[in-house]
């Protein structure tokens, strides 16, 4: 094991720095030999199975081409849970979690909390939607996408986690017609704009889908604007609309909602001091 730990942080040198090699050797270590990675680390040695061997030598082969390492495991971290990831479904990010603690904290005292609902508009992998459910069992939880690759791994984990939660093909643009009624609105839809992409990792960039990421530069907040307008809709009274934002358009988030008849708009930071996340109460 030694051996072959020494044979990635050589592979992956030129690429990463010597924290990212430990932590990625770790995680590889983990998922293909099923074993503890610290404890290769503390000088635990290990014979590796030829079976494992070429799995972890195509992994190796996987990171140097730039490939996230998420999905080369085939699963994510999130919440205290862990989720089944793959291409080009969007990674879920330690960010995120935040969002979904809000939301936590604020149902506690939410009226009749024992039966209210709850959306999750762009749900992804599923992992606010199942994280929520995970949370608060009692809660009936929608989640939308458009993606078959995002539908499909949202239902699979769900499954997983023994989640509650109806998945749906439904594009946001076109729910006019949308009868439910929903407690909370989450969401964390694509915020990126075409113009910061120079500023991305290729890791990102080639790998997971732009459709989740990306959004005009001429129109920054559109889908704001649609969460807002599915909001007055759909929203029950003094319900909320909770979201991740492009921190560099927190004013102008707080701003539009305000214009659309909310009330109670907060902007708040990460814990990076970034503003990241709204909520606005109808």
């Amino acid at each position: 094991m030694e051996r072959f730990l020494n044979h990635i942080a050589e592979s992956l040198s030129g690429q990463y720095d010597k924290t990212a090699v430990r932590m990625l050797s770790k995680m590889l270590v983990e998922a293909f030999c099923h074993t503890d990675g610290n404890a290769v680390y503390r000088g635990k040695d290990i014979t590796i199975p030829p079976q494992q061997r070429d799995l972890l030598e195509k992994a190796v082969s996987r990171l140097q081409d730039g490939e996230p390492v998420q999905y080369i495991i085939g699963s994510c971290e999130f919440y205290g849970m862990t989720f089944t990831v793959r291409p080009p479904v969007l990674i879920p990010r330690p960010e995120t979690e935040e969002l979904v603690e809000w939301v936590l904290k604020d149902a506690t005292s939410i009226p009749g909390k024992e039966s209210f609902s709850i959306l999750d508009a762009g749900t992804g992998s599923g992992c606010i939607a199942v994280s929520l459910a995970s949370h608060l069992p009692n809660a009936r939880i929608e989640a939308w996408d458009i993606l078959p690759e995002a539908i499909e791994l949202a239902k699979e984990n769900a499954s997983l986690h023994n989640a509650r939660v109806e998945v749906k093909k439904q594009d946001l643009f076109e729910a006019s017609n949308i009868n439910s009624s929903f407690t909370i609105i989450v969401s964390n839809p694509p915020y990126i704009c075409q113009e910061e992409s120079a500023g991305m990792e290729p890791t990102v960039l080639e790998h997971e889908s732009p459709l989740a990421l990306f959004v005009p530069d001429d129109d920054p907040l559109k889908y704001y604007r649609a969460l807002a307008a599915l909001g007055r809709r759909t929203l029950a009274p003094e319900g909320c609309i909770y979201m991740e934002i492009n921190s560099r358009f927190g004013s102008d988030t707080v701003s539009l909602f305000q214009s659309m008849g909310y009330s109670d708009v907060i902007l708040r930071k990460d814990l990076f001091g970034r503003d990241r996340m709204v909520r606005a109460k109808l």
